[in-house]
């Protein structure tokens, strides 16, 4: 039975928009799920995006580190161009980063601002602008020796004029810039900044590659101090001559040559990779002071209570997590086998250098694991950049700046740094403005260096005067100047976070959705820095084996395995940023103290533009003065509220057009100019150099097949190739003797300087420019034609040749020793070649060191001597030779 519906009040107004405004908001709660949804689909997107990006860098940055660690060797290669195919992939890396951030920029608006104020900023564009003006510098002073004479007879008035060398070092410089620039901006971006905790896990696994680095090439050491090197010993014992030739030295018996070669052979330590053990006490110095500096927190949370009694003040943290574990005491104790292997590889560098900035700035990190208050951070902040300042200005000692008097107290080899420093002060004086340029420093060191100076070195062994020596006064406070703003963003970074408030780790904000999802990828960031050691560890041995340059395979057959396992340590067992058991080390001033070793270090050595340390150098220094947010001491990296909130809208905000297009083309902007840096470097060294080289290769095998004709024909090809290369033309020189010394055997007749062997000897004159040493090698083959034809035209180019050499270097004692005898067969008078040999052997007296005396010195006999000179000059002492000519 159907009943009528009971008529109701009638609807009002208000009633009716009340359920219209509630229709409406079940229409928005589904366009918001809606728009959440894409928000958080886009976030992924970006997400995976930004760490599929930075996953790619780091293992770029890794293999390209790897590489450096073996190639090149020391300065002296570098200036030959063996550091060119890697600071190409440098720049275009950075041209790949450069245009990764342009695609990223789709996604996500780049906000420059960020949580940063004004001083940060403002100090992030001076650091930046400081370094690439350095570079450019160099730049500029190695262009300039594309103008200084090379020929000059007379005078010299000017140093330098290798543009070859000049260039080859000069993209080093360039490189360092690109890669401290692009490493500090990356670390500084929101690329960076996106993920909670991931950028110090970033950072942390760059310090683990070094870690890695450095014991791989301390277990290459270890090998050589208990194997390679005593096998060595024991073959040069039973037949010295086929060492010496097989390692490419002529030094006969009795020479100085092979006295230093003795030396060294005996007690020159371990190498691994690199040409000299000081070189390699650098690395390792660095990369002990990053074992101890995180030894020390997993030692105080492994044995808590007894490491709680070394410890003074209050801790830096007043809230711990809820949950809290100790980590495994397994890794502990393969820190501490790190640390001993580092540690034992360093002490038989018997590099003094390396042992005293390990243990001033060991002791730096000691004081502040024991001095856990704000206030002892601040104290032990200051008291390390009070004592990097006094290592820093060590060359104005030399000077006599704090006076002279104790400068004859210190140990022998200490005062051989000042003779440098000097010597290099002195350069600077004479050319202020580029000072020898770069890679000319070791020819004008010739003319600038103490009399009783003992040997003739690469580098000043003091990375300030080092770029004094490159590019002048303007390099110098350049440098000096980076310096200091450095330490001062560096101080503003750690009193920012001694100001700050502890952090509570249970009041964290937790991360949202999109930031969990970020996590994910989390693994395959973990992975990239070890797969990218590896990529370029196998680029070395591939390369190895298609130059025929293979490192000791032996040695890496303990040290690949044990390296390994420090890279398992580190980047797999350390707690990363996200566990409960994280000892909160504070990575940017792990990586300060690390920097500080290294700076003490090259204040007494070389290095400094070595791949190989300046690589860890550079990515020190990124990190240090990056503007990231500070890693408190208090536990897990982690960002205010504010911050977090800020990071979220800045990854889920819709990019604006007009802020998106700026920030677009001044990427774009820097990744043109530094692709035409490497367009430019490909064109003006990459290619010439390599092109010779090859030629050069083809050249030596033809001449061991007895062509001497093809060797020379490839000789002049190689010249073509790189018009600035020295080595092809003294090889053709030769290459053209050795053919009219075979002739010369057939027919003794045949004498008389050809047109061809004339300008053969002139393009090798004026590529070795203002070289004493090249321009001395040069003379010394003229003189063996002497020798051979006794033709005086030889005689005479010979006389002209050391008489440059002579004013190149006349600190000299064996190039005045043979200019005395050139002048007595010459017919000089009695008395002009009397006061020549004794000024050779007032040279030789001069400081007391054994290398010097003429007694050890070797020269070419000065007379003709028909074909028993054809296989080799004839050489005398150059002391028996003075003292007949004094009588």
């Amino acid at each position: 039975m159907n009943q009528k519906r009971k008529a109701g009040p009638p609807k009002t107004a208000s009633q009716k928009a009340s359920w219209s405004n509630q229709a409406d908001d079940r229409e928005a709660a589904r366009e918001s799920s809606g728009s959440s949804s894409a928000v958080s689909d886009r976030a992924t997107l970006e997400s995976f995006g930004t760490k599929g990006m930075t996953s790619v860098v780091l293992g770029m940055l890794a293999a390209l580190m790897m590489w450096a660690f073996y190639h090149p060797s020391d300065s002296t290669e570098v200036e030959q161009g063996g550091a060119l195919g890697w600071c190409l992939a440098t720049l275009l890396i950075a041209v790949a980063m450069q245009l990764f951030c342009v695609g990223r920029s789709f996604l996500v608006a780049q906000d420059e601002r960020g949580s940063r104020d004004r001083a940060d900023r403002a100090g992030d564009w001076l650091v930046d602008g400081i370094v690439c003006l350095l570079a450019g510098w160099i730049g500029y002073a190695a262009v300039t020796q594309l103008n200084v004479p090379m020929s000059s007879w007379e005078g010299t008035e000017t140093i330098g004029g290798d543009w070859r060398a000049a260039s080859n070092e000069a993209w080093v410089w360039i490189a360092g810039a690109v890669w401290f620039v692009g490493l500090r901006r990356w670390l500084s971006g929101p690329q960076a900044r996106s993920s909670i905790g991931e950028l110090r896990g970033n950072q942390l696994a760059l310090l683990g590659l070094v870690v890695v680095g450095a014991v791989l090439l301390a277990a290459h050491a270890l090998h050589q101090v208990h194997v390679s090197l005593p096998q060595t010993l024991r073959e040069y014992k039973a037949d010295p001559e086929r060492v010496l030739a097989e390692v490419g030295i002529n030094a006969p018996e009795g020479s100085n040559a092979r006295m230093i070669f003795e030396n060294r052979l005996r007690d020159g330590g371990p190498t691994a990779t690199f040409a000299l053990a000081n070189t390699l006490a650098g690395l390792l110095a660095m990369a002990m002071v990053v074992v101890i500096a995180v030894l020390l927190p997993v030692l105080g949370n492994t044995f808590p209570k007894t490491v709680s009694r070394l410890r003074v003040g209050s801790e830096r943290s007043t809230a711990q997590p809820e949950t809290t574990s100790r980590p495994p005491i397994a890794v502990a104790i393969g820190l501490l086998l790190v640390a001993a292997i580092l540690c034992l590889a360093l002490k038989d560098t018997q590099s003094r250098a390396g042992v005293l900035s390990v243990l001033i700035v060991g002791g730096c990190v000691l004081l502040d694991f024991a001095w856990s208050s704000a206030r002892g951070r601040r104290c032990v902040t200051a008291l390390s950049l009070a004592i990097s300042a006094v290592f820093v200005a060590m060359p104005l000692a030399a000077r006599g700046w704090f006076g002279t008097g104790w400068i004859s107290a210190l140990p022998e080899s200490v005062r051989y740094r000042f003779q440098y420093w000097e010597a290099t002060w002195r350069m600077v004086e004479f050319s202020p403005w580029t000072g020898a340029g770069p890679g000319n420093y070791q020819q004008a060191y010739h003319r600038f260096r103490l009399p009783e100076s003992h040997e003739i070195i690469a580098d000043p062994h003091h990375f300030v005067c080092e770029t004094l020596g490159a590019g002048g006064f303007p390099a110098g406070l350049l440098l000096v100047g980076l310096l200091a703003v450095g330490a001062w963003l560096f101080w503003r970074a750690e009193h920012g976070t001694n100001e700050s408030m502890p952090v509570d780790l249970s009041a964290e904000p937790k991360a949202s959705g999109p930031l969990r999802a970020a996590g994910s990828h989390a693994g395959f960031v973990r992975w990239s820095v070890p797969v990218g050691a590896g990529i370029g560890g196998l680029a070395v041995w591939i390369l190895g084996i298609r130059n025929h340059d293979l490192p000791d395979f032996d040695a890496h057959l303990i040290a690949i395995p044990i390296a390994c396992a420090a890279g398992w340590l580190w980047w797999f067992r350390l707690p990363d940023e996200s566990s409960a058991t994280d000892p909160g080390w504070d990575v940017r001033r792990i990586a300060a103290f690390a920097l500080m070793a290294g700076c003490m270090h090259l204040s007494f050595s070389g290095g400094w533009t070595v791949p190989g340390i300046a690589v860890v150098l550079w990515t020190l220094a990124a990190m240090v003065t990056s503007s990231g947010h500070s890693f408190s001491l208090s536990g897990p990296f982690s960002m205010s509220r504010a911050e977090d909130s800020l990071a979220n809208d800045s990854r889920l905000r819709v990019p604006d057009g007009r802020t998106g297009f700026r920030v677009r083309w001044r990427v774009v902007g820097s990744a043109m100019v530094v692709g035409l840096a490497a367009v430019t470097m490909w064109m003006v060294s990459y290619q010439p150099v390599t092109d010779s080289r090859r030629w050069m290769a083809e050249a030596q095998i033809q001449i061991r097949r007895g062509n001497l004709v093809g060797g020379e024909k490839l000789c002049q090809r190689a010249m073509e190739a790189d018009r600035h290369a020295f080595d092809p033309a003294i090889f053709r020189l030769h290459v053209i003797e050795q053919a009219w010394l075979q002739r010369f055997a057939a027919n003794p007749s045949s004498v008389g300087m050809s047109p061809r062997f004339e300008e053969a000897l002139e393009n090798a004159i004026q590529r070795a420019g203002n070289d004493p040493s090249r321009l001395q090698a040069i003379g010394e083959l003229v003189l063996h034609r002497y020798q051979v034809g006794g033709e005086a035209e030889a005689l005479a180019q010979a006389k002209m040749i050391y008489d440059r050499c002579q004013r190149l270097s006349p600190w000299h004692q064996a190039i005045a020793a043979q200019r005395a005898l050139i002048a007595e067969a010459e017919g000089a008078p009695e008395e002009t070649v009397r006061e020549l040999a004794e000024k050779a052997i007032e040279l030789a007296e001069t400081g007391g060191v054994v290398t010097r005396q003429l007694s050890l010195q070797w020269i070419l006999v000065v007379r003709p001597i028909g074909r028993s000179a054809i296989q080799q000059p004839v050489r005398q002492s150059a002391q028996v030779a003075m003292d007949a000519l004094r009588l």
